[in-house]
């Protein structure tokens, strides 16, 4: 690979690793995911660590925490080295951190913002404690929406209805 696209690659990396931790992940979860899904062979952890510029040791627990959230797959092609493949199914990735993640989280905030909903406390501000439960609930209602009305067809259709607007 050239040097520059190397130097482009890891600005890349960086960047959807500063994106990804807006999902609760950190950047090295989002560097590591990034240079696996656009590579067209399966990468180890010692290149991914090269590419990188980073440790072994902050490597490693990234590649299992990506492993479980099934954003990267172990290929082993000579029975000893892991290797990682990228799972190819943007959508598929997203919905389950959706899943697993964001809807329960949600899901807890609406349980607890209940039980205050029915307390009578003077001392909280009753219109903003409404907002409040207004924003919760219509987070509960997107989340489950997507997961459960979005499918791959609809969510390409709407990335591509996305990148058009922007290229106009």
């Amino acid at each position: 690979m050239k040097k520059q696209t190397e130097k482009n690659l890891k600005a890349l990396s960086e960047t959807v690793g500063d994106f990804i931790r807006y999902w609760g992940f950190r950047r090295i979860h989002g560097e590591i995911w990034t240079q696996v899904y656009l590579s067209t062979v399966p990468l180890s952890g010692v290149e991914l660590t090269e590419r990188l510029g980073v440790s072994k040791a902050l490597i490693s627990p990234a590649l299992k925490e990506l492993e479980e959230h099934e954003l990267i797959f172990v290929k082993n092609e000579d029975g000893k080295t892991k290797r990682y493949l990228a799972n190819p199914d943007v959508f598929q990735v997203i919905r389950n951190i959706l899943i697993k993640r964001e809807a329960k989280l949600i899901e807890t905030a609406l349980k607890n913002f209940k039980k205050i909903e029915v307390a009578d406390e003077s001392e909280l501000d009753i219109e903003r404690l409404n907002n409040l439960g207004k924003m919760i609930n219509v987070a509960h209602f997107a989340t489950n929406f997507i997961v459960s009305h979005v499918d791959e067809k609809n969510f390409n259709e709407l990335a591509q209805w996305v990148y058009c607007e922007k290229m106009e």
